[in-house]
């Protein structure tokens, strides 16, 4: 559920309005990435530069929580520990649950309860973008779920390792974790295997979405409705409404796109879910916005800003500025966009979210470079290259090279130009993305190109 700056258009990681980030889906409400590139020629389609809005962060902490095995029933060392930890996140006051988990760790002899406290906090790590860390804790939580024969704590350890490989690009990596686990899932041998299924087939939509199969896609996350309305879990529902929403926008069918995101609202406000009624607010206005309706694409990313503000969600909040500064550049106010995105960042700082962060600095970045500020674009661009290098996501990493080498080809530096964008195609050709890849392949004809005619 974050943006990541770079070249000329709009590129989905995952699907709109699906991640991260901010990259963590529990019971099957997908991680979608919207990547936003800077041209200057934009076309009808490059037109919705806007950060989707990620529909795993509805009911996020229910989302962390979703596998929590028999702690809420554990002994009362464990317990109190396991209560206040969720205090803290009710909070998102995500440095004190951990203290409190691993607290609660440290007293847990039970195999599952310990699985389960290892896995809620790798989840929380991956929503915090330390991927590395993440993986730490699932590789512990599935080898205490597999030498106890724990089917239910095996199935979630393997959905958050496929989650960190999506987050880090490793698209390959990640599809074989989830269907693992939805065969794991589908011999539903342990309680909430339904929940567990939808989870992983969510997060191969996200893979196929990726890989450009979008119908494949479409069938997953359609599947995954079929359960959660099985079920009878409407919050589920709305998110996989979500998902199909942003996979038929980027097939073009911006009508059936809206008419699934306004479904997602229907139902997330007669639950009163008001973070996933932000979060559909906000697919809406993504929507709008590539129809041409600015203003009422601004309207909706506000009525979400208002909502998440209301409610105490400072992540859904800075998403709702970074999507305000989006339309505002479309709109031409770069000076508005400007501070949207540096609102957006300041929050991003004080919740400890380096994704956010590094996301909101490319943002930053290219909007200096439309106002002509080409060292300050340079400025943020690399600072963004330090913290996606730093947390080691590979995706944002090879977008900020590129963008620095949009910045110095602006700057007449062709070499280096050539030097940034030839790094940041190896990457993504060792990522598998091809859309990614087809569009520094052409950035990198054009710098030839130049150079040629000097």
């Amino acid at each position: 559920m974050y943006w990541v700056t770079i070249w000329g258009w709009e590129v989905d990681i995952g699907l709109i309005g699906m991640i991260a980030g901010l990259v963590v889906a529990i019971i099957g409400i997908a991680i979608m990435v919207f990547l936003y590139f800077k041209q200057k020629k934009r076309t009808e389609e490059q037109k919705s530069a806007f950060e989707a809005r990620d529909a795993r962060t509805q009911e996020k902490l229910d989302q962390i929580l979703q596998y929590q095995d028999g702690l809420p029933k554990a002994p009362k060392p464990v317990k109190e520990l396991f209560e206040a930890g969720k205090e803290a996140l009710a909070k998102w006051d995500l440095d004190s649950a951990m203290n409190h988990f691993h607290r609660a760790l440290d007293q847990a002899t039970e195999p599952t309860q310990r699985s389960a406290l290892l896995t809620i906090m790798g989840n929380i790590e991956d929503d915090r973008g330390n991927y590395d860390h993440a993986r730490g804790y699932f590789r512990e939580a599935l080898h205490i779920a597999e030498k106890a024969s724990d089917t239910a704590g095996r199935c979630w350890a393997l959905n958050g390792l496929g989650l960190v490989d999506m987050g880090k690009g490793r698209l390959e990596e990640a599809e074989k974790y989830h269907r693992e686990g939805i065969e794991i899932a589908k011999r539903r041998g342990f309680d909430e295997a339904d929940e567990a299924l939808s989870a992983h087939l969510g997060n191969i939509g996200i893979v196929l979405a990726e890989k450009g199969d979008l119908d494949g896609a479409l069938q997953s996350f359609r599947d995954a409705l079929e359960i959660h309305r099985l079920i009878g879990n409407p919050l589920g529902e709305a998110s996989d409404l979500g998902n199909i929403g942003n996979v038929l926008r980027r097939k073009g069918d911006l009508d059936g796109a809206l008419k699934s995101h306004k479904e997602a609202l229907k139902i997330d406000r007669r639950i009163s879910n008001t973070l996933g009624e932000a979060q559909d607010l906000g697919n809406i206005g993504i929507v709008l916005a590539q129809k041409d309706d600015l203003d009422g694409a601004l309207q909706s990313h506000r009525e979400a800003l208002k909502i998440d503000r209301r409610i105490g969600n400072p992540l859904g909040e800075a998403q709702d500025l970074g999507n305000i500064g989006s339309v505002l550049i479309l709109k031409g106010d770069l000076d508005g966009a400007l501070q949207s995105f540096q609102d957006s960042l300041g929050i991003h700082r004080r919740v400890g979210n380096p994704l956010g962060e590094a996301s909101n600095l490319g943002n930053i970045g290219l909007v200096l470079m439309d106002k002509g500020d080409l060292d300050g674009a340079l400025q943020s661009h690399r600072e963004a290259l330090k913290i996606h290098r730093m947390i080691g996501n590979p995706l944002g990493e090879a977008s900020d090279l590129g963008n620095i080498g949009l910045v110095l080809m602006d700057k007449g530096d062709l070499d280096g130009a050539l030097k940034n964008m030839e790094e940041a195609l190896t990457i993504f050709r060792k990522l598998g993305v091809p859309r990614e890849i087809k569009i520094v392949e052409d950035y990198i004809k054009g710098v030839k190109e130049k150079m040629a005619k000097k």
